[in-house]
């Protein structure tokens, strides 16, 4: 990166308040983008451009003073029922705006972080169909409601203290405790895996529910290709005392969070304990990377009792759309948000 691209992000967006402007990002400044997202208090793997790059199409939107990039979004397109829409890729549960560090003022805060979205959501207005899960970082939405965009609000889990794995353990629930304990009762050992044992796990843990995944497992082999490539993935699996895959899951992560992304259990593992071995196991090794494990949201009953019963707490998340009602609801019906 020259010495011009890393003084464009070296200044704090609390102390530059020059000319506002916004455009997109050209390939040769996502290096600058990727440090600026490693910055940034919302940072997420799921931002970086290499990881964009293996979901589909995609462009950065960034926000700038004196030239200096102050903030930014990540904005993926696709066709779904033929609509070309702004939307999320399939395994990145969150985009959002990304900044840098604001005023710890609370009221010089929410004038410099409503200026800066509301400058971004101006710009998105362009785009008719828009649909994009916030970082749970962001909790004020506003300057979106200002501009005619609609929230709803969706949940995810985490654990928030990765630093002290005995204080994790200690506040799981007896349950899930007694599950791990059980699964190594039972001869089961948790081990590195290939993607094709998860996506194997996973498609068995649909066909039992009548479901079936809603990505591809083209799109999965890539992010997990991007991201062991980019010493930001791994897989697991827990396996029988014969080898037997029972569970697998499939985790990125950055130095601020790590997220669980997929998993299953085999027709072989729908009984016992394995599912809990290997969650307990991904987040140990989630602990030697990231401060916070994040379970990857859900709305679905069975999975926030789950969840919750290794300690995670309920995190908001703001869903923001920009669609007509009929549009959005034939997506939703769809399976396509």
């Amino acid at each position: 990166m020259s010495t011009i691209q890393e003084a464009k992000v070296q200044s704090p967006a609390s102390e530059v308040t020059g000319k506002a402007t916004t455009r997109y990002l050209e390939p040769a400044e996502y290096p600058m983008w990727d440090e600026f997202v490693e910055s940034s208090p919302q940072s997420s793997v799921f931002c970086r451009s290499w990881w964009l790059d293996a979901v589909g199409e995609f462009r950065i939107l960034g926000y700038f003073e004196s030239d200096r990039l102050i903030a930014g979004i990540p904005l993926y397109f696709e066709r779904r029922l033929g609509v070309r829409v702004c939307t999320l890729p399939r395994l990145t549960p969150t985009l959002g705006i990304m900044t840098g560090p604001l005023p710890s003022n609370p009221n010089k805060l929410a004038h410099r972080h409503h200026s800066i979205v509301r400058a971004i959501a101006k710009s998105l207005c362009e785009y008719k169909f828009f649909f994009q899960a916030m970082h749970p970082s962001l909790t004020d939405w506003l300057p979106f409601y200002w501009e005619g965009f609609r929230e709803t609000t969706r949940y995810t889990y985490v654990i928030d203290d990765l630093t002290n794995l005995d204080s994790v353990w200690s506040e799981m629930d007896c349950n899930a405790r007694r599950q791990v304990t059980n699964a190594g009762k039972a001869g089961i050992r948790v081990v590195p895996c290939s993607i094709d044992d998860v996506y194997q796990c996973e498609y068995e843990s649909h066909v039992k529910r009548g479901t079936k995944p809603r990505h591809s497992q083209d799109i999965l082999y890539r992010i997990h290709t991007a991201a062991v490539r980019h010493s930001c993935g791994a897989c697991n699996a827990g396996v029988d005392r014969d080898g037997n895959v029972l569970a697998a899951s499939f985790m990125a992560w950055d130095s601020n969070r790590a997220y669980a992304l997929v998993g299953g259990s085999s027709t072989l593992g729908r009984q016992s304990p394995t599912g809990y071995a290997v969650l307990w196991h991904e987040i140990q090794l989630a602990a030697k990377h990231s401060r916070i494990y994040d379970f990857s949201g859900s709305m679905m009953e069975g999975v926030s009792r789950f969840n919750r019963g290794f300690g995670a707490k309920q995190v908001p998340i703001h869903f923001i759309t920009k669609a007509s009602p009929f549009v959005y609801c034939a997506l939703q019906m769809a399976g396509k948000l």
